[in-house]
């Protein structure tokens, strides 16, 4: 069957579960997974919606007779979205434009008594989830069309971010270069690449299309921890491999050339932390891994006073500017990557406090006997009840 056979017409009536599973075998090649041109069938099926300019807005209040237009619109729309939500993620930004039309003609005004309602029941989805994703919907579908590529929500939520700051085409230009330098590199991009690359991306990008591009392209590399000045698998000057899972080793000031590294006479101390550390420590009683955090904060304290914002500023003005840029490069992309070890690196919690009523020391909650995320409250056994929040330190 063509992908052109497979969507009611505008005056179909109520869809039957045969034609909701013809339609949903389109967006599918039969065994569950996405057709070979999943893009092309969801814009189709975007396209049997009804015009949203076309339906008729409605009022909290109105319980009125739907029309016999808002019926046709209804079915129309329903019939879409059982389609969208049989085909599982491939298409769900359909169900977000469906939804967009139901709740513009509150037609759920006769048959539920709440909006909630009745996308729980037509969805399977919360009402809260389906407003992220009306809101989400436009710029996804956006990008579908123009690359190619079929975001997911968590993608979607990078991406909109970069839409309110410079504009749909950026976003759209910005998803797509973030899929091409992941997809080279050998993986899938996730809603943390884009993240990790939306964050290095200068305040103001160019107005020219293609310096855009260059210029995210640059962000991408940098984030993903392969940065224009190393290529994939190349070793550092350090002697580490550039790939994402390893970033430039940290050397402590003596294991870097001798002696106690000094601040630079004049530079400003810009040191987030407050200060320097001059704690002894005894290594008899302290794990090795400790004692290496510890110097490479120290050495972090000491790299941070003896370079100042003025230094990239007379480097900028006084250097040759294809050195410079290589060592800008070179900052951000060993900055990111350590940046990245510390994000991934584990939580620890306090320990275990007593039950206040009985007690009996507490345990991490699981997800069967408290509300949200196994491990947020401390629970007592024996009241069976929580006793306040488990955060990492």
């Amino acid at each position: 069957m063509s992908i052109s056979n497979m969507f009611l017409s505008p005056e179909a009536q109520n869809p039957s579960s045969a034609a909701v599973a013809k339609r949903t075998e389109a967006l599918l090649d039969g065994s569950g997974r996405a057709a070979a041109d999943p893009i092309e069938a969801l814009r189709q099926l975007r396209a049997s919606l009804p015009d949203l300019d076309d339906v008729r807005p409605v009022g909290e209040g109105d319980t009125s007779d739907l029309t016999d237009t808002e019926l046709r619109q209804k079915e129309q729309t329903e019939g879409a979205i059982r389609t969208a939500v049989a085909a599982g993620n491939e298409a769900v930004w359909i169900i977000a434009e469906g939804m967009q039309r139901a709740a513009k003609g509150k037609w759920w005004r006769r048959s539920h008594d709440t909006y909630e309602a009745y996308v729980r029941d037509l969805t399977g989805r919360s009402a809260s989830y389906v407003r992220r994703l009306r809101a989400g919907a436009p710029l996804a579908l956006e990008t579908a069309s123009r690359t190619g590529h079929m975001q997911n929500p968590g993608q979607n939520e990078q991406t909109r971010k970069v839409q309110s700051q410079f504009g749909t085409d950026a976003a759209v230009m910005f998803f797509d270069v973030v899929n091409e330098v992941v997809e080279e590199l050998g993986g899938k991009p996730t809603a943390e690449d884009l993240r990790a690359t939306r964050e290095v991306l200068p305040a103001a990008l160019p107005e020219v299309p293609e310096q855009q591009r260059v210029e995210m392209e640059r962000a991408a590399r940098r984030a993903l921890g392969h940065g224009p000045d190393t290529a994939p698998d190349e070793e550092t000057e350090d002697g580490e491999s550039n790939n994402s899972n390893n970033g430039v080793r940290i050397r402590t000031p003596e294991a870097a050339g001798g002696g106690q590294q000094t601040e630079a006479a004049g530079s400003p101390a810009d040191d987030a932390t407050g200060g320097t550390e001059e704690e002894i420590v005894d290594a008899e009683i302290v794990p090795e891994p400790i004692v290496a955090l510890m110097d490479a904060i120290k050495t972090l304290n000491a790299l941070n006073k003896s370079i100042s914002k003025d230094t990239f500023t007379q480097a900028a003005q006084e250097g040759e500017a294809a050195e410079y840029a290589e060592l800008r490069s070179k900052f951000l992309t060993r900055a990111t990557t350590l940046q990245k070890k510390a994000l991934r690196a584990p939580a620890v919690y306090s320990p275990a406090p007593s039950c206040g009523t009985c007690g009996t020391l507490t345990a991490p909650s699981t997800a069967d006997v408290t509300p949200g995320r196994a491990g947020a409250y401390w629970w007592c056994s024996a009241c069976e009840t929580t006793q306040g929040d488990r955060k990492p330190l």
